[in-house]
């Protein structure tokens, strides 16, 4: 079971929850999974590699919509895209599982804390199914200024930092914080995506998860987000030059949040994904004395 399934499922469960859909969505995919069970030519069909995700996403749309609960095709037609075709049969029996689960209160939603690496991918399961609830660019640029702010508000707040990824601290109470700080001026994404870190990460694992985040959503908008580190303040005519820049750099729209770092002396380095544009008074430095330490004469400098 693919971690990015577990998370696209407990945000759309927990729509259901919200809503009073949550018996019809556990029904729906309960009835699939029954169905996969007793037939052999839906299993094959979509077990079989070679059939095209997209081909098997419109036999299941074909076969379930409008006939059971739209979160339910959603959830079977997610694990098309997320996991090996042969697994589909195990994965939506898991599903039937917990959405049962759910709908009983035996289980609550995102409960288990899981290590890094599965946190990164489980987030960004239940980050997919948020942003697909989310409506125009605008809304999502918003979506993503915001996470980023309160990224920065974390980054300036030691106190607060110490809170958010202290493993003293119950569950509850960390989540009850991230609410509490986004609950009067911030979109509903903002708070269910923000909150749900504290649920499923490990506590020292919080600000990368949250940073991962703000990146994920600046890609879901079509641009990149470049995390610049400054000596100082840029204008607004400083950031508009930088942006242009960096979008000739990596072939795509990218907007730059700035942050004021004294340590890189002039210029600024640039965070672009896995690129990293180094234009920096310290990185000219540090290559000036790599290249005096290979000269004959270093040894009497």
């Amino acid at each position: 079971m693919r971690e990015r399934i577990r998370g696209y499922a407990d945000a759309l469960l927990e729509d259901a929850v919200a809503s009073g859909r949550i018996a019809a969505v556990a029904d729906g995919v309960a009835g699939v999974a029954a169905l996969l069970e007793v037939s052999d030519e839906l299993r094959d069909v979509l077990t079989d590699p070679g059939v095209a995700p997209h081909t098997r996403r419109a036999v299941v749309q074909d076969l379930f919509g409008g006939r059971i609960d739209a979160d339910a095709v959603r959830l079977v037609q997610h694990v098309i895209d997320s996991d090996r075709a042969p697994d589909l049969p195990d994965d939506v029996a898991w599903l039937a599982t917990r959405s049962a689960a759910i709908r009983d209160h035996r289980r609550e939603i995102g409960i288990t804390t899981v290590g890094r690496h599965a946190a990164l991918e489980r987030s960004e399961g239940y980050a997919t199914a948020v942003l697909e609830g989310v409506d125009g660019q605008g809304p999502l640029s918003e979506l993503e200024d915001q996470l980023f702010r309160f990224e920065r508000a974390l980054d300036a707040s030691p106190e607060l930092t110490q809170v958010l990824t202290s493993r003293d601290l119950p569950v509850e109470a960390r989540a009850g914080v991230v609410h509490d700080l986004l609950a009067e001026r911030a979109l509903d994404a903002t708070r269910r995506l923000a909150t749900y870190l504290t649920h499923v990460g490990r506590p020292r694992d919080y600000i990368e998860l949250l940073q991962a985040l703000v990146a994920r959503i600046g890609e879901e908008a079509h641009r990149r987000v470049a995390l610049v580190r400054s000596a100082v303040a840029l204008t607004a005519e400083q950031e508009d030059r930088l942006s242009a820049a960096l979008s000739r750099i990596v072939g795509q729209q990218v907007d730059v949040r700035v942050t004021v770092d004294p340590t890189v002396l002039g210029g600024f380095v640039a965070t672009i994904g896995d690129t990293v544009v180094d234009a920096s008074v310290r990185h000219r430095l540090d290559l000036l004395r790599e290249r005096l330490t290979t000269l004959p004469e270093a040894t009497t400098i």
